[in-house]
Formats: structure tokens, C-alpha cells, sequence
């Protein structure tokens, strides 16, 4: 093989990396990246905190609530898989998975899972003012959803 082909090939194989690697980067760019940072609310005498970071293939959290003298922990996690965004929850040993249904561009992110007994939706409105809106609820305007106003912890 002469010169020229070893060349060619080489920049055929760069090319064709470049080309791969690309896909990967913009699929972070699909992320509800506005999710980012550190969440507080309270309902009920319960307070909540939802911490989120950047990871470099999702956004990962932690939600962590102390009431009647108890703490719970879940553990958070919104990824990219075949272009379409889930919600990954896990609580102790159980795992619960929530498909978008709408997140290109959207204000609002419903993540669904019908099989889950409650919620079978989880709602993020994207943050106004430093709030940030979280809605659970088993069918659209759920009157037994209830609504969590999350401010950002600075």
C-alpha cells in the first residue's frame, strides 16, 4: 500500500470518528439541562430536597425527605436512550422506569409509566423565578395529584 492510501485511510478513519462522536455530543443537548442544581420544598410539615448534576451521558439526582421522624431517599436519574428521554427512580431495591412523552423544546416534561400503581405521571415545568413546578398525578388534571413548588437552593 503506498503512501497516499495509508494517508487516505487515516483521514477517512478521522473522518468517520468525527462523524460517530457527534451524534453522541448533541444527545446532552436534549437534556432538560434547566433541571440542573439544588431543590427544596415543603408539603405537609415534610421537607423535600431534589438535588440534580450534569453527569456526562444524563442528569443525575437524588430526592431525600425527612417527615414523622422518618427519612426516605430515591435515587434520580433522566436519560437518552434511542431519542427518547426516561426517568429512573430507585428506591431501595425497587427500580421505576418513566417514559416522555414530550420533551423536545418542551416547557413541560410528563414522564409516564401506566403500570405504576402511583404516579403514573411525574410533571417538571421548567423553573420561573429561581420556582420550579413538580406535579404527580395518575391521568391529566388528576384532582388527587398533588403539586410540589420546588425553589432553588442557591
Amino acid at each position: 500500500m503506498g503512501k497516499t492510501n495509508v494517508n487516505t485511510i487515516a483521514s477517512l478513519a478521522c473522518t468517520l470518528l468525527i462523524l460517530l462522536t457527534l451524534p453522541s455530543c448533541s444527545h446532552r443537548n436534549n437534556l432538560p439541562q434547566w433541571i440542573h442544581g439544588r431543590w427544596i420544598t415543603s408539603l405537609d410539615n415534610e421537607t423535600i430536597h431534589e438535588n440534580w448534576k450534569l453527569e456526562k451521558s444524563c442528569i443525575s439526582g437524588e430526592n431525600y425527605m425527612h417527615y414523622e421522624n422518618k427519612f426516605q431517599k430515591e435515587f434520580l436519574r433522566i436519560f437518552e436512550k434511542n431519542h427518547i428521554l426516561y426517568y429512573e427512580i430507585v428506591i431501595e431495591k425497587d427500580t421505576l422506569v418513566f417514559k416522555c412523552e414530550n420533551y423536545e423544546e418542551a416547557d413541560t416534561l410528563t414522564f409516564v409509566n401506566n403500570q405504576n400503581p402511583f404516579p403514573k405521571r411525574i410533571n417538571y415545568a421548567k423553573p420561573k423565578d429561581n420556582k420550579m413546578s413538580v406535579w404527580i398525578e395518575n391521568v391529566k388534571n388528576d384532582p388527587n395529584g398533588i403539586l410540589f413548588t420546588f425553589k432553588k437552593v442557591k
